[in-house]
């Protein structure tokens, strides 16, 4: 398992099992996690200062979907790396995720390795 202990993920999910269960995954990892039910929350936090290293992203979201908030996430810290997670599989989706300015694309259910694997990948050029 890597050692993640010196970074922070910000969750924007509305789904607490998902929560939960990206948190089990990501146990052992020491990383810090953060999370907000909404994307009007993700970008509240951001725009007061929160830089997480890296977000995970729900793209179906209440008050302000997960496409938005990345746009204006992305208007404020560009750097920030941004994993969009969505029940969806098809190609037009993973598509509309990237054009909303997001990094990369995971589908839920979500694969342990593969997201472990997103999340080091993109943590290790910081």
């Amino acid at each position: 398992m890597p050692d993640l202990s010196k970074y922070t993920l910000l969750i924007v999910e509305d789904d607490v099992v998902s929560v939960e269960l990206v948190k089990s995954i990501l146990v052992d990892t020491g990383i810090r996690i953060e999370h907000v039910l909404t994307g009007l929350e993700a970008v509240k936090l951001v725009k007061r200062g929160f830089k997480p290293d890296v977000i995970l992203m729900d793209m179906r979201l209440p008050e302000m979907d997960g496409y938005q908030a990345t746009q204006i996430i992305k208007g404020i810290h560009g750097d920030i790396p941004i994993i969009a997670q969505t029940a969806f599989a098809m190609t037009e989706d993973r598509q509309k995720c990237m054009a909303a300015g997001c990094d990369e694309y995971i589908t839920k259910p979500y694969d342990e390795t593969m997201l472990l694997k997103l999340l080091t990948d993109f943590l290790q050029r910081k």
